[in-house]
């Protein structure tokens, strides 16, 4: 028999890095295994919202965080450009950053160890290990060998394809719903920002589509370009990603010196990924087993926003964890699913909802007309941010750049 553990992690992303923090800071005995060599790089738009700063404020790393680009607010280019400055609210600051994954996932992982956690990298899982319906632990290979790992609860932690659950066979009672990305880092000529720039209106031919692109600044004259949408619209597998990536930047102004596509190509700097969202694997736990981050589909399925709902994911698993060993046993972690009900429940149940409409080019278009209006401008923001934002709120001229996209319909890159 391998080591025995309380708690073992697959995956050391934010989700598997949070969880094994948590646990450590707890007393438990915890492992958090991951195939990579950290630092890694992974495909992502590298946004920390505001309730992404304050988790992570939160396990003590707001000195960390000044490393990265500071972002203070959100500004739409659409049919009408409007932006708002983040605003001061309980328990969140009023700014956020975008923080590269190569740096900010080394620094989580690093911060799981000096809690206490054991890492280990480089370390492949390649089975699950049961006792009749409990998960007891995972077989894991290395350089060193084959070796099982033995512990009271697991943790899959372990992104979106999560090989663990699809090697348990896990099926969910809720059908989640995905989004597929792609994004290019890149030099330009164009000043810092402090602002993430959101570009709604994808139009894939005459069709609108659910999704939008984006710029986000990550100093030193780098920006993050992308875009992303649903897979909930009909026809989503015959767009051509990476053409409808390269025709997004050239709507950007030529004055920012954007390089050629095919030279970011050339220089894998163009990394496409899935997202999924609202809850692909429900109920989150079986006796023995957690799930956190995009192997739970925690993507938040109005946005996308994904590392603040790992960690926050991260961190739930490890308390209900601690909790269950204290308590009930193993055997019953379903204090985990209440948790995430009532922090997300109602939120996620809607999203998927609103995501399904997606599937209807007119309906999406609608949508997206009713969007740009600044009565809806101001709605949003009172509902998402409160009064004193509705009030900051900033309508701008529109840009010399184009602010709608239209795309190929190919088929789709992968």
């Amino acid at each position: 028999m391998g080591n025995k553990y309380d708690l073992a992690i697959v995956g050391g992303g934010p989700a598997g890095s949070a969880a094994a923090w948590q646990a450590a800071r707890a007393g438990l005995k915890v492992v958090c295994v991951d195939k990579a060599r950290f630092p890694r790089d992974k495909a992502c738009g590298d946004g920390l919202t505001p309730r992404a700063v304050a988790l992570l404020d939160s396990m003590g790393l707001s000195e960390q965080l000044t490393q990265f680009h500071r972002i203070d607010g959100v500004r739409f280019s659409g049919a009408k450009n409007w932006q708002v400055p983040w605003p001061h609210r309980t328990g969140l600051p009023d700014y956020g950053y975008v923080a590269r994954r190569t740096t900010l996932d080394a620094m989580l992982l690093e911060h799981a160890a000096a809690a206490g956690a054991e890492i280990r990298e480089s370390t492949e899982v390649v089975g699950p290990v049961a006792s009749g319906n409990r998960i007891t632990g995972f077989k894991t290979k290395s350089a060193a060998g084959t070796e099982p790992i033995v512990a009271d609860i697991v943790l899959a932690a372990d992104g979106a394809y999560s090989p663990l659950k699809k090697a348990i066979g896990l099926k969910s009672k809720i059908s989640g719903t995905a989004a597929v990305a792609i994004r290019a880092e890149m030099r330009s000529d164009r000043p810092d920002d402090h602002m993430f720039e959101v570009y709604p209106h994808v139009k894939v031919g005459k069709n609108t589509i659910p999704g939008y692109g984006w710029v986000f600044p990550l100093g030193g004259g780098q920006i993050n370009v992308g875009i992303g949408y649903l897979t909930s619209y009909k026809r989503w597998r015959d767009i051509n990603i990476s053409q409808l990536l390269e025709q997004f930047t050239a709507t950007l102004p030529p004055d920012w010196q954007l390089p050629q596509m095919d030279e970011l190509r050339r220089s894998r700097a163009v990394q496409a990924w899935r997202l999924p969202m609202g809850f692909t694997a429900w109920p989150p736990w079986q006796p023995g087993l957690l799930l956190a981050g995009d192997a739970l589909g925690a993507g938040k399925p109005t946005s996308g926003a994904g590392i603040s709902k790992a960690i926050e994911s991260g961190l739930h698993a490890a308390r209900s964890a601690q909790l269950a060993l204290d308590t009930t046993g193993p055997d019953d972690l379903s204090e985990y699913a209440r948790v995430l009900r009532r922090r997300w429940g109602m939120q996620y149940r809607m999203g998927r909802i609103i995501q399904r409409c997606g599937r209807e080019p007119a309906l999406v278009g609608a949508a997206f007309s009713v969007f740009d209006h600044k009565i809806t401008h101001r709605a949003i923001i009172l509902g998402g941010y409160g009064w004193k934002a509705a009030k900051s709120y900033e309508p701008e001229p529109k840009p010399k750049s184009a602010a709608r996209l239209e795309g190929p319909t190919e088929s789709i890159s992968r």
